[in-house]
This record gives C-alpha cells, sequence and structure tokens, in this order.
C-alpha cells in the first residue's frame, strides 16, 4: 500500500520546467520549419506548445526566446511590420540582459537573429547592417556567412569576399557552406 501511494505520488508530481535553451532552440526549429513551408497558420501547433513552455519559465531569458520565435513566425508570414516591433522588442530584452551580464543567445544572438529574419523577408539591406553589427560585436562563422550573403544579395562584391574569406578562417564549418565559399571565391578574383 504504501508502495502504491508512493508510485502514485510521483505520478502526480509535475514534470520540472526544462531549460530555456532546449525550449528555445526546439520553438526556433519549429518556427523556421514553419517557414519552410511559407508560415501556414496549421502548421504552429509545435512552435505554440513551446511558446506556451517559454511561458512558464519567468526569466528574461525566456521572454528573450519566445520574442524570437514569434518573430520568425512572422518573417514566415511575410508580416515586415509585425517582425520589426518584434526585433525591436528582442533587442530591448537583449540590452535589458546585457545589463545583468548576459546578452542573449538563445536562439541566436539578437543582431544574427534579425540578420536572418530581415534576409528571409527581402530586406538586405537591414539584413546586412544587422550581420556587419554581429560581426563586430561577437564575430561567428554564422553571422560572417549572413553578411556574405546579404552583401552579395545587395550587389557588394567586396564585403562578400571580405566576409567569406573571414568565414573560410572558421574550423568546422558544414560541407555544403565550405562548397559556397569555395564557388563565391571565384567572383572574388576576378
Amino acid at each position: 500500500m504504501t508502495l502504491l501511494i508512493l508510485m502514485t505520488g510521483l505520478l502526480l508530481q509535475p514534470a520540472p520546467p526544462r531549460d530555456v535553451q532546449t525550449v528555445a532552440m526546439e520553438g526556433w526549429r519549429a518556427a523556421r520549419g514553419v517557414a519552410s513551408r511559407g508560415g501556414a497558420v496549421d502548421l504552429l501547433g509545435p512552435v505554440n506548445l513551446r511558446l506556451r513552455e517559454l511561458d512558464q519559465l519567468p526569466t528574461v531569458s525566456a521572454r528573450y526566446a519566445e520574442t524570437a520565435i514569434r518573430a520568425a513566425v512572422s518573417a514566415a508570414q511575410e508580416e515586415r511590420d509585425e517582425l520589426a516591433l518584434l526585433l525591436e522588442h528582442a533587442r530591448s530584452l537583449s540590452d535589458q540582459m546585457a545589463l545583468g551580464g548576459a546578452p542573449a543567445e538563445w536562439p541566436l544572438p539578437i543582431d544574427e537573429l534579425a540578420g536572418e529574419l530581415w534576409f528571409e523577408v527581402d530586406r538586405f539591406a537591414e539584413s546586412r547592417d544587422a550581420y556587419a553589427r554581429a560581426t563586430t560585436i561577437k564575430p561567428s562563422p554564422n553571422a560572417w556567412i549572413g553578411l556574405a550573403r546579404a552583401s552579395d544579395r545587395l550587389g557588394d562584391t567586396v564585403t562578400a569576399c571580405r566576409a567569406y574569406a573571414a568565414a573560410q578562417n572558421t574550423k568546422n564549418l558544414p560541407t555544403s557552406v565550405e562548397l559556397e565559399i569555395s564557388l563565391y571565391a571565384l567572383k572574388c578574383r576576378l
């Protein structure tokens, strides 16, 4: 009888909250999956589950992740005005976190987040500017590749070549990115 009560008590305990990073990345992947299908509302179920989970976490980093995921959904649905507002709010949350010692990282740092989402909605100047800030503040392969791609779309081959060269010096790049860099390098030599 005591064992049954103990087992029943264990079953009724709520699951411990998961960490922001895990939930943020799952939500981000779900939102990016919606983007590849044109932002269809009927595909938002997994995104909404992660947003509800983030809502249960009482931290600024959870609010940042939630806002970033909502921004990704707005980009997928081509809602540029809503995207701009959400990115502005995400930047404010990231700035608030930086005052506490650690700027936002999950699902992406703010400038990489803005660069990626602006690129998705064909706002290449905004994308380039965001990625350029990212390469100045905290250079990463993602930021360099984003800067190169956005610059190329704007016809700025000089900046694209410089960014691809910087990315090429990064270790463990995916094969597809190494190929992209190699192919673009042909334009840089002309």
